[in-house]
């Protein structure tokens, strides 16, 4: 990638390669997208631009992007991004510098910890388009048929995970298949929560995060807890995949699942099934944190509709129309003037969500934290969702962490040298 070094330095807005007018928009990124058709459409009725979307499978998407755009013509103007892979695809130089386009714009429109996470050495290189946080939705009628009292959604009644477990159990042995799950289960994103809440931190740390710290007690103490629901058999070694876990919940299959609130407009449109949702629980010794913030837009170093992508990128995240109609409904914008909207219409679609909207403006004000922005995020995603893995299958958590913390030592070594 060395020849792609220096190339996000590009032109600012009016200098930037002439823009082909009659040139379809090539957008890239995972699975069919289907949950941007709507903002396709849209922008395609305002601005008379065709949007054509190109997707990979989710664990390919990272790998792919840095492989199309080591060719030189990547063949796309507009990408998703995890903003945790800024400082790297900052240093591989395929991202186009926003910073004089957006950065000021930006600024009161958008959550500020948004733009502060698309910003990288004093650059603005990505454009927030989403935010996240997660929620504990359960399944009413198991809980009922258990005898077990549906959560409080308000903060102040927050469950412990030792407490979700234990009403997890008593829903199973009332004749629930399972009794928690998570939907993102191994990743990052969802169980970076688990050591920091009992303050292990992110596993990473220093000026740089190049310094691993993923062997800690915390960390250790997050994975025997990981592992044992698993071989305590109150949640499930058998789905193979998110997908599949979200599919037990909507069968009435699985009584706690911890999850995102893109799943809402989902699981309202199942029969039969009698869910609300309550606060992300937290260790009985530890503190209250929630994962937060999601996809970002960029625009390739490359391309030769640069005008036009950045249209694009404003009405998908600074116009409140466009931002509210990218949510498909139940995602999070970093607009907030859109998240305010969205978040007004949860309870109108689900009485069974009444509150939900006013627990997630408190988890994003309170309890988000956010993934580390660090050059080996790429390696840190990958080795640490393969530790989770195999402490979900048995192996030792202390044993798996200290091996990871060589891995990671070795692998950032690298990176410094």
């Amino acid at each position: 990638m060395t020849g792609l070094l220096g190339v996000s330095s590009l032109p600012l807005l009016g200098s930037l390669p002439v823009v082909a007018q009659d040139q379809t928009l090539r957008f890239f990124g995972w699975g069919d997208g289907a949950a941007l058709k709507g903002l396709f459409d849209a922008y395609e009725k305002m601005a008379g631009k065709k949007v054509a979307f190109e997707g990979v499978p989710f664990p390919d998407m990272q790998n792919t992007i840095v492989r199309r755009f080591q060719t030189g013509n990547s063949g796309i103007d507009i990408f998703l991004v995890d903003p945790t892979y800024v400082p790297t695809f900052s240093k591989l130089g395929i991202l186009t510098d926003l910073t004089s386009v957006f950065e000021e714009k930006s600024k009161g429109p958008l959550f500020p910890s948004d733009v502060q996470g698309a910003m990288y050495k004093g650059k603005m290189l990505t454009l927030p388009m989403w935010e996240s946080t997660q929620l504990l939705y359960f399944n009413k009628k198991l809980l009922a048929k258990a005898g077990v009292e549906a959560p409080s959604v308000s903060p102040d009644a927050r469950m412990t995970w030792e407490k979700v477990i234990e009403l997890a159990k008593k829903v199973q042995a009332g004749g629930a298949e399972t009794g928690f799950g998570f939907e993102q289960f191994d990743r990052y994103y969802q169980l970076q929560v688990l050591p920091q809440s009992l303050g292990g931190g992110p596993g990473v740390k220093g000026d740089d995060l190049l310094t691993v710290d993923v062997a800690n007690d915390a960390w250790v103490q997050a994975g025997k807890w990981y592992g044992s629901i698993f071989a305590d058999g109150v949640a499930s070694r058998g789905p193979k995949s998110d997908t599949e876990v979200v599919d037990l919940f909507k069968a009435g299959r699985l009584a706690f699942l911890v999850g995102g609130p893109w799943l809402i407009s989902d699981l309202n449109k199942v029969d039969g099934l009698d869910y609300a949702a309550a606060p992300h629980p937290y260790f009985a010794k530890g503190k209250a944190v929630t994962p937060s913030e999601s996809w970002h837009l960029g625009v390739g170093a490359d391309t030769k509709n640069a005008d036009e992508a950045l249209k694009f990128l404003s009405y998908a995240a600074l116009d409140k129309n466009g931002a509210v109609i990218a949510t498909n409904g139940s995602r999070l914008s970093a607009n907030i003037e859109a998240t305010a909207e969205v978040l007004s219409h949860i309870p109108q679609q689900n009485p069974n969500l009444k509150g939900v909207d006013t627990l997630m403006r408190y988890e994003l004000a309170n309890t988000a934290i956010r993934r580390p922005r660090t050059l080996g995020y790429l390696q840190l995603e990958e080795l640490v969702g393969r530790a989770w893995s195999d402490i979900r299958n048995g192996n030792d958590a202390a044993e798996t962490f200290t091996q990871l913390q060589r891995e990671l030592e070795r692998s950032f070594k690298r990176i410094k040298e």
